[in-house]
């Protein structure tokens, strides 16, 4: 769970960018989990899986349609093929002045709402997917007013949540931002084992405690937490793709007890390892 710094390439002849996504399966979160200072939308034409943004896990689905906003860390994870529309831009992609005409009022909103990530539901997903079409399809002016069209319908949507709580919209730099992928570089290398905390507070050159208050501060979460996420997303592997037992998937997952196993994985995915493979052996079906 390490989020990459993206760079996204500006065109000179365009203000933001639109493009197909299409990629094999990805099942890996550190291979996924990224950021950049750009606004993004994107909407899934065809998958499934689960979405990271910030500090929530959450499945997601064909029609997903969501919103991030500036360094937002975010990433999805499936085991099948994935095609997606992604729209970026920066905040004043029109500029300072036009951003800030009382006519944008709703759109600018909206930028500052994403900062949380927005999740938009079935009417909106809708009517947007109409304008996401257009969008792909068109060029120069056309283009530009699809977007406007399109971000005006966001911003007027009714059903939409928050993705993260309100206390995880930070302004994150890309300096607190390196200072997280050293800690989850770390639990990725070490999670399947009692991570030390020693080693990792030395990484950043700061005592125990001040690592837990760090970790707290900028992840809205417990270093336990956190590190039963990992463990629970890699048993969630395990119980997809082999025929481990129960007991089997919670020693190679880093625990030493299986009632505690059994009570943190549905406390995360709010049903039982058993309940969960059966679950995914029928939809595989």
């Amino acid at each position: 769970m390490k989020p990459e710094y993206e760079k996204i390439v500006d065109l000179p002849e365009r203000s933001f960018t639109v493009k197909l996504v299409d990629r094999k399966s990805r099942p890996l979160l550190s291979q996924a989990w990224h950021f950049h200072p750009e606004i993004e939308i994107c909407y899934t034409i065809e998958s499934s899986g689960r979405r990271f943004v910030g500090n929530q896990i959450s499945d997601y689905e064909k029609s997903d349609l969501v919103m991030f906003g500036p360094n937002l860390p975010h990433g999805f994870t499936t085991d099948m093929q994935c095609n997606q529309v992604v729209i970026q831009m920066t905040q004043d992609f029109l500029g300072s002045v036009f951003i800030n005409k009382p006519e944008l009022r709703s759109i600018k909103m909206l930028f500052a709402r994403s900062k949380r990530g927005l999740e938009f539901s079935k009417e909106t997903k809708k009517k947007a997917q109409k304008k996401i079409t257009k969008l792909v399809t068109s060029e120069g002016m056309y283009r530009l007013l699809y977007l406007l069209e399109l971000l005006q319908l966001l911003a007027d949507a009714k059903d939409v949540n928050y993705i993260c709580s309100k206390e995880y919209a930070l302004d994150f730099n890309e300096s607190q931002l390196g200072r997280i992928k050293i800690v989850f570089d770390h639990i990725i290398e070490n999670y399947k084992k009692e991570v030390s905390i020693k080693e990792i507070a030395d990484k950043l050159n700061i005592s125990e405690v001040a690592f837990y208050k760090f970790i707290k501060k900028q992840t809205k979460k417990t270093y336990t937490q956190i590190i039963n996420e990992f463990r629970i997303n890699f048993a969630c592997k395990l119980l997809m793709n082999s025929d481990k037992t129960i007991a089997q998937v919670c020693f190679e997952s880093g625990y030493n007890n299986v009632s505690y196993f059994n009570r943190k994985f549905k406390e995360i995915m709010k049903q039982t390892p058993h309940d969960f493979r059966n679950s995914y052996i029928n939809k595989s079906r």
